[in-house]
């Protein structure tokens, strides 16, 4: 039994790439055609969403590249500083309800700096996880599908970032200082 389990991973991928299609074939379903047919329609949803995907990060290197970024975080350092947040964290902070692969270059520079071990980046990794990125999400998923009207949908996402991020600063609290 433990055999299988470790190497369920491994075998996991052909098993699923060998046996669907084999599994299909064998319901009568037209596999090749009908995997040309998603492939076609997945090249549609490319092209419509490449749009979107061209303006959120030319607006994310237009934030970066400018110094908005380091601007903000110098700001909001003086607030989030008696909190117990360290400055650190900010650009992570700012940046992931931006961009995934942004946050994710932060998150790598904390832990390159500061090490995966120390309190700044155990918060790193916490703050990683704990949040989606929204703007991404609304600008890409919704306008993929033509959504126009999105008027609540934005505040709710960053309301439930808000939550991420303080949950996140609250486990994060529990986990290095006990209370």
């Amino acid at each position: 039994m433990m055999f299988f389990l470790a190497n369920l991973g491994v075998y996991a991928f052909p098993v699923i790439l060998i046996g669907v299609p084999l599994y299909a074939w064998a319901k009568g379903v037209r596999v090749y055609e009908t995997f040309v047919k998603g492939a076609e329609e997945g090249l549609r949803v490319v092209t419509g969403t490449l749009p979107y995907l061209v303006a959120i990060f030319v607006g994310i290197s237009c934030f970066r590249g400018s110094g908005a970024l380091e601007l903000v975080s110098r700001y909001l350092s003086r607030f989030l500083k008696p909190l117990g947040i360290p400055a650190e964290v900010l650009p992570l902070i700012i940046t992931r309800p931006i961009s995934g692969s942004g946050s994710l270059a932060i998150t790598g520079d904390i832990l390159r700096i500061h090490g995966p071990d120390t309190s700044t980046g155990l918060l790193a990794s916490i703050l990683q996880g704990a949040t989606d990125t929204t703007f991404y999400v609304v600008t890409l998923y919704f306008g993929s599908v033509g959504i126009r009207k999105s008027k609540h949908a934005l505040p709710a996402c960053l309301i439930g970032d808000l939550i991420g991020f303080v949950t996140g600063f609250t486990i994060w609290r529990l986990m290095v200082f006990g209370s």
